[in-house]
């Protein structure tokens, strides 16, 4: 008995509410990360970072800051923005970044029958693919909200899935202050941030990120991809 509250305390599973930004409306959600993932990236002081709802015309702008700061980053796609800013989705790649499939256009999939589900997902990586040339193999759902059914649709279709585990609620443009204070006071060893570059006024998600950087790599952090 000990040795299994060990275990579940290392963590086969880390459990958030958070709230990722729709185009339209807001919803709370329940965020699964594999702890697997988690406690081989705690073996160092890792953490990665990741943006949703893009691209958008913002991301430019967030690519030439992990440029400057060598940080690679996963970019969460919506398959009609990619479709819509191919120049910059294109950057993506070219830069080392990687590509998530986060659905076509960020419905809840806990809303959705099997067969709309799947369409959602083989749409995206067909879309990311012809814009990109990049096949993504990984997913995050739309608002972190999911079922075991639609979990299912996802893993046929070859895809891991991708949670968070340090929601910076930044869709919600809190002032840039708190969005830095968020990634950094919630960061551990083996962490992922959830960030947006689409979906809304992102000026302050990008006003954050140096600052974001500075701090965390001060306190030894390296950044992943997710």
């Amino acid at each position: 008995m000990a040795k299994l509250i060990a275990l579940l305390g290392a963590g086969a599973l880390i459990l958030g509410f958070a709230q990722a930004n729709p185009p339209t409306t807001e919803a709370p959600a329940t965020v699964t990360v594999a702890a697997a993932t988690v406690q081989a990236s705690a073996a160092r002081k890792t953490v990665a970072l990741t943006f949703d709802d893009g691209p958008s015309k913002y991301t430019p702008q967030i690519l030439d800051i992990l440029r400057r700061n060598k940080v690679k980053a996963t970019f969460c796609m919506l398959g009609n923005n990619a479709g819509s800013y191919k120049k910059t989705a294109k950057r993506i790649v070219r830069e080392g970044h990687r590509v998530c499939n986060h659905s076509r256009n960020h419905a809840d999939f806990t809303t959705l029958s099997t067969s709309a589900a799947r369409s959602q997902v083989v749409w995206t990586q067909r879309k990311i693919k012809k814009v990109t040339g990049r096949t993504p193999h990984v997913f995050r759902f739309p608002y972190g909200s999911s079922n075991s059914r639609t979990r299912a649709v996802v893993r046929d279709e070859g895809l891991r899935i991708v949670g968070w585990t340090v929601d910076t609620r930044d869709w919600s443009r809190p002032g840039t202050s708190t969005i830095v204070s968020r990634a950094v006071g919630k960061t551990r060893p083996g962490g992922v941030i959830l960030m947006h570059d689409g979906g809304g006024n992102r000026s302050q998600s990008v006003a954050a990120l140096d600052k974001i950087f500075k701090r965390l790599k001060a306190k030894g952090y390296t950044f992943v991809l997710a």
